[in-house]
Order: C-alpha cells, then structure tokens, then sequence
C-alpha cells in the first residue's frame, strides 16, 4: 500500500510539473508547442526513466548502490565520440548537424563498450569489469582533453555545451525513439525479476537456483549500455539521475525488490529530470540553464542526506561533485 501511495505522489509531482510547463499554453504559437515545447517536456521524461532504468540496472550487476553507467565507460565512450567528431571532423570537411552527433556519440558508446566487454573477456567477473570502466573512463576524459587543445573556440563552445546536457535539441517524434527501447529494457527487468532478486544474493545462491549467472550479467550490461549509449547520443550526458533515482525508490520502498522498485525507480528518474528541466528555465528570466549541473546540485545533496551521517555530509557531497563525469 505505502508503494502505491508513493507511485500515486510521483504522478502527481510529474503532473504538476507538465502543467506548470505549459502554464503559458493559451499564448504559444502551435508551432512552437508541438516541435519545441512537448516534444522537450515528453523527452526529459522519457531520457529520465530511461537513466534511472540504467543506474537500477548497473547497481543489480555490481550489487553495489553507487554503480552507474558511467562506470562501466559507456558515457565517456559516448563523449569521446562526440569530441571526435566536432574536433576531428571541421578538419576532414565534416559539417556538425544533430543527427551526426547522435549517430557519433552512440558510436562512441557502442566502441566503449566492445573495448570494455574485449578487455573483461566476457561477463565473468564484474569486479574486472567495474576496473576496466573506470581505467576506460580517465583514458577517454584524457583523449578529449587532448583533442580539446587543438579546437578552436566555437568547435570547444559546442563541445562543452553538449556535455552540459539539454532537452533543447528534442524535436517531434523523438519522445517515441526514447520510450521504445526504455519500455522494451523495463518489460525484459520485469520478466526476470525473480532472477535478478535471486542474483543480489550471490553468486552461490543464484546458481543454486537454477539461474545463468552469465546471461544475467549479459542481459544487465548490455542493456544497461545500449540504453545509456542511445540517450546520451540524443541529450548529452545527464549525471546523477541513474545513481540517484534507484538509490531513493529502494530507500522510500524499503526493498531491494525489483518487483517493487521498477516502477518507482522509472517515476523518480523522471521526476528527477522534469524538475531539472523546469529548474533550468524558469530560474533565470531569458536564460536557458544547462540540464546537468542542475541534476548534479539536485542529486549530489538528496543522495549525501540520505546516505551520510549528519557531520559526515560535507565531506560526501564534495567526494561525489569530485567524481561527477563530465
């Protein structure tokens, strides 16, 4: 009953949240509502469902609540794709349009994670694994500092503002290309619940069980990337939704279920990102802030608060702004 409540509020916030989107709907010309507007409201949304998704996913296949994707290289991959391609391609001729950072970004993510499953010789052991992505990541954030150094200023401006992470970008019909496969990852989370609850118990006990270590682990990571790889390349790096949105959803619900905790951890990660968007528009009049630092200041404190004692939060919510990926 409390877990339906708790769902219950979460429509509500996400509610109020659209209506206060579209608060101003009655002076807006259509056009602007129906290729602008909605298509950003109906994307941070789905991008928010979909990271939590991911971070609920990362944490299942390192038993361990501060995994993330960007733990296992995907993001930096995908952010490396991105630094070649503005920075590399001006030099070759190539001209920036949204749909080639899409496509270089989600290239980026997928050659991360080829390297990240090559280097860990499958999916036997998730320790190797979670050092491997982090080794991926410093080498990837050292490449694009370098291809940084030779950029001029409008290839670094354009970089930088596609790591800050927006919704501005999302146009009509891209709602659809963010909801498909995040609803495709849920249903197949929901399908092997018992598995993965299995799973968080050990190694020894899931294969007591009858169940795949290995294909778990498969399903976990590759899915858990493809999806993180396929949202960056449309938004650019969004931090702390995936890290945080589990973490809170298990905390109110008190259970490591994912009978229980998909649909509240789907909720939070689009709360989490509506409000950011909100945030990023309405606090500054005729400025457009980014979407990333807003999640950052939003999660980084929510997730120190409840997981710190009070004289230990300082020093948590420096050590997590310290690793935030950029």
């Amino acid at each position: 009953m409390k877990s339906q409540w708790h769902n219950i509020l979460l429509f509500f916030w996400i509610g109020i949240l659209i209506l206060f989107n579209l608060k101003d709907i009655g002076i807006l010309d259509a056009f602007i509502l129906h290729e602008f507007r909605i298509p950003r409201i109906t994307g941070s949304i789905f991008c928010g469902m979909g990271l939590a998704l991911c971070g609920l996913m990362m944490q299942t296949l390192f038993r361990n609540p501060l995994a993330g994707p960007f733990l296992i290289g995907v993001t930096p991959g995908a952010s490396l794709g991105m630094a070649l391609y503005i920075f590399a391609g001006s030099s070759l001729g190539i001209g920036f349009t949204i749909l080639g950072a899409g496509f270089s970004s989600l290239i980026g993510a997928l050659l991360a994670l080829s390297l990240q499953l090559w280097l860990s010789k499958g999916f036997t052991s998730p320790m190797r694994m979670l050092l491997i992505g982090m080794v991926m990541g410093y080498v990837f954030s050292a490449g694009i500092q370098l291809l940084q150094q030779f950029g001029n200023a409008q290839e670094i401006q354009q970089f930088t503002f596609w790591g800050m992470g927006s919704f501005e970008q999302l146009k009509r019909g891209d709602w659809l290309l963010l909801l498909l496969p995040t609803l495709v990852i849920g249903i197949i989370l929901w399908i092997l619940r018992r598995p993965l609850d299995s799973y968080l118990l050990g190694d020894l006990y899931a294969q007591s069980s009858g169940i795949s270590i290995v294909k778990i682990r498969m399903t976990l990571i590759l899915g858990g990337a493809l999806l993180a790889g396929w949202i960056t390349s449309f938004v650019g790096p969004i931090g702390f939704v995936g890290l945080v949105a589990p973490h809170i959803a298990k905390r109110i619900i008190k259970s490591e279920s994912h009978e229980r905790v998909i649909m509240p951890t789907l909720l939070w990660g689009g709360a989490l990102c509506l409000t950011a968007d909100t945030l990023a528009h309405h606090v500054m009049s005729n400025t457009v802030l980014p979407v990333n630092p807003i999640s950052a200041l939003i999660g980084a404190p929510v997730f120190a608060l409840w997981t710190a004692e009070e004289v230990e939060f300082i020093v948590v919510y420096t050590l997590i702004l310290t690793f935030l990926p950029e």
